[in-house]
């Protein structure tokens, strides 16, 4: 019975880190442009194999931001890859690829096939460290990126301002409360807070102001309640 049918989705949802892992690229063109940009930004080391790139990888493997192979694909590239994108013109290698890792069982993306691959790439949106994703499973990007300009709309460039300043602040909090209730009430105060309002109207030193305030405000409550739970020693004799 079809996923979509019976109920059952046909993708689990994460994240993945690919900092320093292997990533292999088969394609030169536009699209592997846009593949081997998101890979390089997330920390992989990509390489692209491909006898020609379009002009921005060839720069960026000028610039040894990516390695490149000058060179039709063969089975080896795929040797220790971590993860790999087929984004050919050539459906048959793709479909080649695609085969080769669910073999190998290699995390693959099929660009022209995504049925193929074990892994698709959602639409999404990026605010700073902020990503938003929206998937359709594939049946319709087109409505998925509807829903991404909607996104966009709603969600501007304050809020990766204001995970900035909470990541600056977030050890702080930590290291001052022990319990995760403690700090998680603080965090909460922080979103519903005015910083993004402040920041969204530019005023990024009152931002932090506010949320510095609030952690402040914090400890004064914890060493109040710690001073009431003192015992009440009688010194008179």
């Amino acid at each position: 019975m079809n996923d979509s049918i019976s109920g059952k989705k046909p993708y689990y949802t994460i994240c993945v880190n690919i900092h320093n892992k292997p990533c292999v690229v088969v394609g030169g063109g536009e699209v592997a442009r846009r593949k081997v940009a998101s890979l390089n930004d997330a920390g992989g080391r990509v390489t692209v194999i491909s006898p020609k790139l379009e002009s921005v990888l060839e720069y960026m493997a000028f610039q040894k931001e990516i390695q490149w192979k000058k060179e039709e694909f063969q089975l080896s590239d795929l040797d220790g890859a971590y993860l790999v994108v087929a984004a050919t013109d050539n459906r048959d290698v793709n479909h080649q690829i695609g085969e080769i890792c669910r073999k190998r069982e290699i995390l693959c993306n099929v660009v022209d096939a995504p049925e193929e691959g074990s892994f698709i790439v959602p639409s999404s949106i990026e605010r700073g460290l902020l990503t938003i994703a929206i998937s359709t499973s594939g049946i319709s990007p087109s409505l998925a990126s509807s829903i991404r300009q909607e996104l966009e709309m709603a969600y501007g460039e304050e809020y990766g301002m204001f995970l900035e300043l909470a990541s600056l602040l977030r050890s702080k909090v930590i290291e001052m409360f022990p319990t995760q209730q403690k700090r998680q009430l603080i965090f909460d105060r922080m979103v519903s807070s005015r910083a993004l309002s402040l920041l969204r109207n530019g005023m990024v030193e009152e931002a932090h102001k506010e949320l510095d305030e609030i952690i402040i405000e914090a400890s004064r409550s914890v060493i109040e309640m710690h001073e009431d739970s003192l015992p009440i020693i009688n010194h008179a004799k």
